[in-house]
């Protein structure tokens, strides 16, 4: 039967956070879990107990543990666990408010002593916290761990409107990269990342100094994000930096196409951080001068990273006019690097894209623009990319460049240094022959398990639309095109669409998000679509709102939306650059190796 929760709201009211109880510690004697624990599990727990304890002295001990909750300095909504037990055990823990309930992984060590990550709660909550501990012979325990109460999140959210078909969505939390363009002068800098339940309550919460973007899931069970215009960090579940990158040293002097105020506020929050995060690694390859970090940082799989970040080029003459005729500035132009390194600095390959498009041929719609963000009259955002991904089955390095309207699959060679390598060019002027309809402005590349790629089209200068005729209305999408790339025979490349959604809005228009947005391979197929920045210039200049839908991807539609989240409005102007689904808070080894 299908359950349907349909359009609820609620107001996080920005509030000074706090949480009691803040350091608890308990020494229990073991305590039934349930009234389901049968006699004969009893008897094997006390079977198992006496084979561990072999001397007369300790056989009659009764098994304790003690635990000391903390919170954490990064999250009000999160905790810290410290557990000692008597005896080696895997631990999990069940944490109950009056509301909610929370059931963690189990750890997958055995060991007296372990530090626990308590995530996942809601906001002023008091949490009765049950330890499940497993000793080496598969008998549990239950322990009463005490008692939390989370704080309350200080920093102005907006309403959240979920709709959501639970027998047909991907469980999991998801996570929304909150972009605030309107909040009080003490947030200036500070977009966090934010992760409701299918409730539409928020369970995690991570901030730093600096606006955050592109946080992914690492293999290892941390996260990765960028903080732009400066670096990039993995973090933990309690928001502990553990890597700390930047591109170099001295950002206030050498980043020269950021001096505006603003931009100098952003690198000094950005380069100035959270207390106790690590001191900065920078990035720095001999042959290369690299100016920023931005739009993300893509974990590969051996360990190394992907990152997006830029370097400038000088112009001629001849070529400044025929870019921007009769502009009298000698400008530069700012072209995309995308850096390969390791965890502890050191640049492997770098992708310059100045080395393999003719700017004269290929300028993008975007070169003699001076007033946004990565512009200047000094500095020009030529190809402004934000997606850079590895395909491993390829060797293959995909970046996807918004401002020329194309998907560059780079070769990943075994030399190492600057690559020039393209591999094909799938989009406008491309070398790929595409069946199916171009996109434009993309973002979010990602790749498919069958080597398909998955791309959000923002269609902004789509041909035959505009978005100030209803008539002929501008639309984005996503979009999945099938790469045909393995042939001996270069002539038989391509590539095909073999599928797109588009949706109307709640003015029965298509939905056009001008900037941002991103679409994901959930775990169960469907594609979560991040409408990310719908900001429509016609009938309401500046209604700047969110959409993110997950869909079932199949047919003449498109597919069902089984999952749809609304925020902002013209009160409260917001983006979300993307948003990922979690099927679990806990994932990959190395969440219980918090600090």
């Amino acid at each position: 039967m299908k359950l349907k929760i349909v359009c609820f709201s609620f107001l996080l009211f920005w509030i000074v956070s706090c949480s009691s109880n803040s350091s608890i510690e308990k020494d229990q004697i073991e305590e039934p879990l349930d009234s389901s624990t049968s006699s004969e599990a009893i008897e094997e727990t006390s079977e198992a107990i006496e084979e561990l304890d072999t001397s007369s002295e300790t056989s009659n001990q009764v098994p304790s543990l003690s635990v000391t909750i903390e919170p954490t300095p990064y999250s009000p909504i999160a905790a810290s666990l410290a557990i000692e037990s008597s005896f080696p055990a895997s631990i999990q823990i069940v944490a109950t408010s009056d509301k909610h309930q929370v059931v963690t992984a189990q750890t997958s060590t055995f060991a007296s002593s372990h530090i626990f990550p308590l995530v996942g709660l809601r906001q002023s909550q008091s949490y009765d916290i049950e330890v499940l501990a497993t000793d080496e012979s598969g008998a549990t325990s239950t322990f009463n761990g005490g008692s939390f109460v989370s704080g309350e999140i200080n920093y102005p959210l907006p309403n959240f409107d979920l709709y959501v078909d639970l027998e047909h969505s991907q469980p999991g939390i998801t996570l929304i990269e909150y972009n605030p363009w309107s909040v009080p002068d003490e947030f200036q800098n500070m977009s966090p990342v934010v992760g409701i339940d299918n409730e539409g309550q928020v369970v995690f919460w991570y901030q730093n100094t600096s606006p955050i973007g592109a946080v992914e899931p690492t293999n290892s069970g941390t996260f990765i994000s960028l903080y732009f215009p400066l670096g990039a960090r993995e973090f933990d579940l309690l928001g502990n930096v553990i890597h700390n990158w930047e591109v170099s040293p001295n950002p206030l002097e050498e980043t020269v196409e950021l001096r505006d105020a603003d931009a100098l506020s952003m690198l000094d929050h950005a380069a100035r951080g959270n207390p106790g995060d690590p001191d900065p690694i920078f990035i720095k390859p001999d042959w290369v001068n690299l100016t920023s970090f931005h739009h993300e940082v893509f974990p590969m799989q051996d360990g190394n990273f992907l990152g997006l970040s830029t370097t400038n080029h000088q112009t001629t003459p001849e070529q400044r006019e025929l870019l921007c005729p009769g502009d009298e500035s000698d400008f530069e132009i700012t072209s995309d690097v995308i850096v390969e390194f390791t965890p502890n600095g050191e640049v492997i390959r770098t992708w310059d894209l100045w080395d393999v498009l003719d700017i004269e041929e290929i300028p993008g719609k975007h070169v003699c623009n001076v007033a946004g963000r990565f512009e200047s009259i000094d500095f020009r955002d030529w190809t402004h990319a934000n997606a850079v991904i590895y395909d491993k089955a390829r060797d293959a390095i995909l970046v996807s460049s918004r401002h020329t309207d194309q998907i560059i699959a780079f070769d990943h060679l075994d030399e190492l240094g600057p690559q020039t390598s393209v591999r094909w060019i799938l989009g406008d002027q491309g070398t790929l022959p595409l069946e199916g309809e171009l996109f434009y402005h993309p973002h979010a590349v990602e790749l498919q398990p069958d080597g398909s790629i998955l791309i959000y089209d923002n269609g902004n200068f789509r041909p035959d639309t505009s978005p100030a005729n209803p008539e002929i209305p501008n639309y984005s999408r996503a979009v999945l095109y099938e790469i045909n790339d393995t042939s001996d025979d270069l002539t038989e490349w391509g590539a095909v669409q073999l599928w797109e959604h588009r949706v109307d809005d709640v003015d029965e228009n298509p939905i056009y998000a001008t900037i941002v947005g991103d679409a994901d391979r959930l775990e169960n197929g469907n594609v979560l679509i991040t409408h990310g920045g719908i900001w429509p210039t016609f009938p309401k200049p500046g209604t700047q709102r969110v959409r993110i839908i997950e869909v079932i991807p199949e047919g003449s539609s498109g597919g069902d939306i089984v999952w749809d989240l609304a925020l902002g409005d013209v009160d409260t102007p917001v983006t979300v650059y993307r948003a990922e689904r979690l099927p679990s808070l806990y994932f990959g080894p190395l969440w219980e190796e918090v600090s």
